[in-house]
């Protein structure tokens, strides 16, 4: 029987949005840079006529000998005889609408080295400007911040981004005002390329690990996209760029885990955990939950939830592994900073047998507004959550930085008080705000999960929110900054 005192933490700090039913997850400045290599895909070449334009293509580069796919074509005044040509020659091509169109790519358009150039001829509309498409695939080469000790640094990632730009992940994004959020790798994130580029780049601004949001059964209410695919692509690599990886399970409808297909989840996490990248914790591979209250509501006690993970760890004992380290999280109550303490659910994480927390973010923590906030407002509700740990939490303790919060594109508003609110930010804010993260955990050595002289553990959400305008991944708007501001940081000394 659900017990109603714990229905407080079962939502999360906001409602990541899904085509079914909300789920709750808490989801040109290129100056000198750490960052080696950077070949921005995509970039403008010289207009060639009038009418028909490209602004961006997806994906825009691609490994020499990969396999072929769909290239989307963002533009304007696209009509249905318009033809995608690839170096010159015309491609089979799909209409959708006057801001896209489609185009199949073969293998033999990837066999030799490029770089090719992409543009769209129209009967009425002319030829348009040209975009180029990178062949083979460029990566970054090793920076300074790669080898950074200051901390060990993770960030979140949210893998929603492998299907089409018409699947609502992108509402508001490649065809809305905020298209100067596109990453340099192109809006989708579901090649062999992309998602090594990206883990290129995170190593160098001194990321040492990804947490991919990870969904249960997630093709059976996702048909259009596979959220998980970002994870599979990244283990099914032979070089990581030097990046190690985790999971987050993201508990909640539709995607719990059972009781029933908790053995099946658990032999899936297992199997990745059994990768030498796969991030370590005291020896024992970091898995995530993002909402403990939900784990209780699906196996009905305490003492069920702590059955569950102690199969998961024996489960991992059994294939070598030394366990399982389990850093439990849960939603922030909005417009609670300051007013009430979050004692309930380190309380419930503890009673439940996990080994920590954590926090995926806290965007609505602060009371609520119409409109902008400034970014310091933001850092004093992570304070607050860190310090609630610190004053209340009776386990390990991992602090999350958020690297903002912008979800106008997805008109993602307070769920009680339906006011679309956001912060401002700048890259030395965010910056700042993971040494801050760093320094309280160094400042609170007695609820790290690590003792020193292992560097402390802190987190950033996110790496690639982009709907939601909290990311640090290199865009066509920020270009590198952010990751730049970060890496910067983690090279200096403390003081």
């Amino acid at each position: 029987m659900s017990d109603p005192g714990r229905e407080v933490i079962e939502g999360s700090a906001h409602m990541k949005r899904f085509s079914f039913v909300p789920v709750f997850i808490g989801v040109l400045f290129l100056a000198a840079s750490f960052c080696s290599a950077r070949v921005i895909a995509g970039a403008r070449l010289a207009q060639q006529g009038g009418g028909v334009e490209i602004q961006a293509l997806s994906p825009n580069s691609s490994e020499q000998g990969g396999t072929g796919f769909v290239l989307s074509v963002v533009g304007k005044n696209f009509t249905s005889a318009s033809t995608v040509l690839w170096n010159g020659s015309s491609l089979p091509t799909k209409f959708v609408s006057s801001m896209l169109i489609t185009a199949q790519i073969t293998s033999s358009e990837l066999a030799k080295a490029g770089p090719d150039v992409v543009t769209v001829s129209d009967p009425e509309g002319g030829t348009s400007n040209g975009l180029k498409f990178e062949v083979p695939c460029v990566t970054a080469a090793p920076a300074p911040a790669s080898a950074q000790t200051r901390a060990q640094v993770g960030a979140y990632y949210f893998d929603g981004w492998s299907g089409p730009l018409t699947n609502f992940h992108f509402d508001g994004l490649p065809f809305g005002a905020y298209q100067g959020r596109q990453p340099i790798s192109g809006w989708q994130d579901k090649n062999v390329c992309a998602v090594e580029r990206q883990l290129a780049w995170a190593h160098n601004f001194g990321v040492d690990f990804f947490v991919f949001d990870w969904y249960w059964k997630a093709e059976l209410h996702e048909s259009s996209d596979n959220l998980n695919s970002a994870l599979e692509i990244t283990h099914g690599l032979a070089d990581r760029h030097g990046m190690q990886y985790a999971i987050l399970y993201v508990d909640g409808p539709p995607f719990d885990v059972s009781a029933a297909d908790w053995p099946s989840a658990v032999s899936e996490w297992v199997g990745y955990m059994k990768d030498p990248a796969y991030m370590r914790v005291n020896g024992k591979p970091v898995f995530f939950v993002i909402n403990v209250g939900e784990m209780y509501q699906i196996f009905g006690s305490d003492s069920g939830v702590r059955k569950a993970l102690e199969q998961f760890r024996e489960a991992a004992r059994e294939q070598g592994l030394r366990g399982v380290y389990i850093v439990g999280g849960f939603g922030i109550p909005d417009g609670t900073v300051g007013q009430k303490t979050l004692t309930q659910g380190f309380e419930i994480a503890k009673a439940d047998g996990y080994d920590a927390t954590a926090f995926y973010n806290y965007p609505f923590a602060p009371r609520a507004i119409n409109g902008e906030l400034p970014f310091s407002t933001l850092v004093e509700a992570g304070y607050w959550t860190w310090n609630q740990a610190k004053d209340f939490g009776a386990l390990p303790f991992i602090p999350t930085a958020m690297a903002g919060w912008d979800p106008r594109p997805w008109d993602e508003v307070e769920p009680n008080t339906g006011d679309l609110m956001w912060y401002s930010r700048t890259p030395t804010e965010v910056a700042n705000f993971v040494q801050d993260a760093i320094q309280w955990a160094n400042a609170n050595s007695q609820v790290r999960p690590e003792a020193a002289p292992a560097p402390p553990l802190v987190l950033i959400e996110a790496w690639n929110e982009f709907g939601e305008g909290s990311h640090m991944l290199p865009t066509v708007g920020d270009g590198f900054s952010y990751g730049d501001a970060i890496a910067q940081m983690l090279l200096k000394k403390p003081e």
